[in-house]
């Protein structure tokens, strides 16, 4: 069951309704991924799962962010409070995410960058505020993109354009992420949105509903099993690189910055 007792890193709302709002909550860190909200990502998707009174998830984030990535600030120790690696938490989050079979809708509010980009496009539906900018650039911290993008994008987006955006950690408008595929719609209110259409989506058959998600999901699992374990293994070689290393090296010299 989802309560916030268990999470301290994303705030849990659930309605009567059966509309579940997840909120990543470091709005003063652009709710950067620390580590605490790294592990905390690889149980909620499956506490939503097997909570009987959730029919629909809306994922979002505190503040005028959405999630900007990975919290990289020269503090971050990387260590975990699951007691898995780094790596295998990343493989969670994104498995969980795709076991999910009610539908999730993101309600990406501000930027979504690195990992906040990946959640933001595995979402079911995402709705987009005009002033936010989707991209993953990984590639720019010495990293490779292996925790998801690299896997599902070519999918959603075909894999030369997948290329182009990553290869170069190229960040998209509202409007282009639109265009390309990346999300559903630029509104006004993306909260508004997301949780209108998960309203609508909860009064539906439930079984054929989410039996209709799963055999959807069938193409990114597979092209996530095929992909996500030799990218994140990569990911990890890059995170032990002196490319990495340097990247770090920088940070801790200028200022600290979330990436």
């Amino acid at each position: 069951m989802l309560a916030q007792d268990d999470f301290t890193r994303i705030r849990i709302e659930v309605r009567d309704d059966g509309i579940a709002t997840l909120v990543l909550n470091r709005p003063e860190h652009g709710n950067a991924v620390d580590d605490a909200m790294h592990s905390e990502l690889t149980t909620v998707f499956s506490r939503a799962r097997a909570d009987s009174r959730v029919k629909a998830v809306v994922l979002t984030g505190a503040g005028t962010t959405f999630c900007r990535g990975g919290d990289s600030s020269p503090s971050r120790t990387f260590t975990t409070i699951t007691g898995l690696a780094p790596v295998q938490e990343a493989r969670l989050i994104v498995e969980t995410l795709l076991d999910l079979e009610k539908p999730v809708i993101a309600a990406v509010n501000g930027d979504a960058l690195g990992l906040g980009a990946i959640l933001a496009t595995l979402a079911d539906v995402a709705f987009v505020a005009r002033t936010a900018s989707i991209g993953d650039r990984h590639v720019l911290g010495g990293v490779t993109a292996g925790n998801g993008s690299a896997a599902l994008w070519p999918l959603i987006v075909g894999v030369n354009r997948a290329k182009y955006l990553l290869l170069g950690g190229e960040v998209l408008t509202a409007d282009e992420a639109v265009g390309i595929g990346l999300a559903h719609e630029v509104v006004d209110d993306p909260v508004a949105s997301a949780t209108a259409l998960a309203q609508r989506w909860a009064r539906l058959p439930q079984f054929a509903l989410r039996t209709t998600k799963s055999v959807l999901n069938v193409h990114l699992k597979a092209a996530a099993g095929q992909a996500l374990e030799y990218g994140l293994a990569l990911e990890e070689q890059a995170m032990a690189g002196p490319e990495f290393a340097a990247v770090l090296a920088g940070r801790r010299g200028n200022s600290t910055r979330e990436n």
